[in-house]
């Protein structure tokens, strides 16, 4: 899965915080979607997360408050080992997962379970 079939359009987005919750394993990405008209948020949620790389470009740079622009995205939905690549301007993070759900405030989603 890359970032169209996310089913959100064709304009770009951007990162506003990541959030590892450790003791549910799960990592919450925070985005706005087409910052600089529509600018719907929306989140990526990931469970049963293992494996987690955060690769900063940059000292300083905090994953709770971001202005990072979503380069590309790489989730395995298929895969028993399932990986996932989150790649901006400022940070790359890729971890493996259990589950993916996409939460909009519009009635497109995608989620993925095993």
């Amino acid at each position: 899965m890359d970032y169209q079939a996310l089913g959100l359009g064709e304009a770009p987005s951007v990162v506003t915080a990541v959030k590892v919750v450790e003791d549910e394993h799960a990592i919450i990405i925070s985005c706005l979607y087409d910052p600089r008209d529509a600018q719907m948020p929306y989140r990526l949620s990931f469970k049963k997360c293992a494996h987690i790389t955060w690769e900063p470009f940059d000292e300083g740079v905090d994953p709770h408050q971001l202005d990072a622009e979503l380069i590309g995205i790489s989730v395995e939905t298929h895969e028993p080992q399932k990986r996932a690549v989150i790649t901006t301007d400022a940070f790359e993070l890729s971890f493996s997962y259990g589950s993916f759900a996409v939460q909009t405030h519009t009635p497109t989603s995608h989620s993925s379970r095993p």
